[in-house]
């Protein structure tokens, strides 16, 4: 890619056998705070990198397509291996063939516990398009190849091998830290539903979900943009029923039901979408232009020029239309059985996305006043609120500083996800949730996700379990312990 301001239009957003032994702590410092550096530097790299090789591609084999999810045979391999590291562990039934788990270290108490989460289910794959079976979890040109590499078993392996090293190394805790492996993430979320109702066992007040990853040429060539996300778009689904007298379809009549669709789908086509400029996504662009400098970098470090000289670059993608708007997008249609026959009723489905700060409400008065037809009439049939968790938050700030640890040219932000993801529904408990998952692939590889040959690159397994450990520790380690990510002056 060429180093320009045009870079804006890419898209934003072992086996079971025993264990490795212990490598205990240093004695002077099993029994008193230590420093997350010197903890990161006791583990055994080499083994620890083949031990999660191995256990990955082991995940990646046992199938969990949601539907019909299947999720227990994940669960029942995480509890196996997490018990047998002496972890405690708690199975949350859902249904048949179908449960979440519950892992924890002890902690001290002085703070509330951190949650490390993930979604155990994945969407389904058509085999004959892949290079190597989808659950085979092939090692192959450098890559572990399967669904769920990416989104997001890999994330779940790195979370659990946290755990594990956390426990063999025994390094003291001021908080608890729990492991959520969730299912139902993919269709309807209730698995998370399970989890919120027993919340008062978890009750964690930090939390790190799927979201943002490490993109390389994000911006500019040889920059690493590592996204965060803070919050998320809420989701509306809606049914727009249009209706009529039904009739014989040899005789048009008019004003019967499809009509007044086919009307209202035109007028929904002129609607004009308003800007709403995130704080998150003008403070990812100040600190990509920081890192940059020159024009371009002092561009994006001005909002007021952001937004005159970048807007129209920025509103000609997708992905970053749809995180600066609240979306209307039809993705279907029903009604009508026979071709000669007009029927009562048709309508469209519309999925629509909402900012924070946005509400169904104003989105169904809009949607009304537009289409502006008593013919016409909306069903909400699902919805979720938008929802953020701040920046200004250790986590944030400890997850940010192990991102772009060692890395030239590397900067980490904050953004606002286009996506859903179970965050949602534990950001209004209190909780402060982000997404990031640590490794750092290029855009056309995040295409695989939900895609064809979803795979991971295996260099990225060792950085991206020290990127998560470095961040637990640096706001885990029993007090005075930690490292804390450096925060700029006047950063949110």
């Amino acid at each position: 890619m060429t180093c320009s301001l045009f870079l804006l239009l890419a898209a934003l957003p072992g086996a079971q056998g025993s264990a490795p032994a212990t490598r205990a702590l240093p004695t002077d410092l099993s029994t008193q705070p230590v420093a997350t550096d010197r903890v990161l530097d006791t583990v055994d790299w080499p083994a620890a990198t083949a031990e999660l090789t191995t256990r990955l591609g082991e995940l990646l084999r046992i199938p969990s397509v949601n539907p019909p999810g299947d999720e227990a045979l994940v669960v029942a391999w995480l509890d196996e291996w997490l018990r047998s590291e002496g972890i405690a562990t708690e199975v949350i039934p859902l249904s048949a063939g179908r449960s979440s788990l519950v892992a924890r270290l002890p902690g001290s108490g002085a703070e509330k516990p951190l949650c490390l989460m993930s979604h155990v289910d994945v969407v389904p794959a058509e085999a004959e398009r892949w290079t190597v079976p989808p659950f085979s979890g092939e090692l192959k040109d450098g890559f572990l190849w399967g669904r769920g590499a990416l989104d997001m078993k890999g994330m779940t392996a790195l979370e659990a091998m946290t755990m594990v090293q956390l426990k063999r190394l025994g390094v003291p805790l001021r908080r608890e830290v729990v492991l959520l492996a969730v299912a139902d993430e993919e269709v309807d979320s209730r698995g998370m539903d399970s989890i919120v109702r027993v919340w008062e066992r978890v009750g964690c007040s930090h939390l790190v979900n799927e979201g943002g990853y490490g993109l390389d040429g994000m911006f500019f060539e040889g920059q690493t943009f590592h996204a965060i996300s803070v919050a998320e778009k809420g989701a509306v689904w809606i049914r727009m029923i249009a209706s009529g007298e039904p009739g014989h379809g040899s005789t048009p009549v008019a004003g019967r039901a499809p009509e007044h669709l086919s009307r209202a789908l035109a007028k929904l086509a002129t609607r004009k979408d308003v800007v709403h400029w995130s704080d998150a996504i003008l403070e990812s662009f100040r600190r990509v232009g920081t890192e940059h400098g020159g024009v371009s970098g002092a561009i994006l470090g001005s909002p007021f020029l952001v937004k005159l000289l970048v807007r129209g670059r920025l509103m000609a993608n997708p992905v970053m239309h749809a995180a600066l708007t609240n979306t209307v997008n039809v993705t279907g249609f029903f009604g009508g059985q026979a071709p000669n026959v007009v029927p009562s009723e048709v309508g469209a489905v519309l999925d629509c996305r909402i900012l924070p700060g946005a509400t169904v409400e104003g989105l169904l008065a809009e949607l009304t006043a537009l289409v502006d037809d008593p013919n016409i009439r909306f069903e909400v049939t699902s919805q979720t609120n938008a929802n953020g968790s701040p920046w200004d938050d250790p986590f944030f700030q400890a997850l940010a500083a192990r991102a772009v640890e060692g890395q030239e040219h590397a900067v980490a932000g904050p953004v606002v996800s286009v996506g859903y993801t179970d965050s949602q529904a534990l950001r209004p408990l209190g909780v402060h949730a982000y997404g990031y998952v640590p490794f750092v692939i290029d855009p056309k590889l995040l295409g695989t996700t939900h895609g064809d040959d979803e795979r991971v690159p295996v260099s990225e397994l060792a950085p991206g379990l020290r990127r998560l450990m470095g961040a637990v520790l640096d706001v885990s380690l029993a007090e005075g312990g930690g490292r804390p990510g450096p925060r700029e002056p006047g950063v949110r």
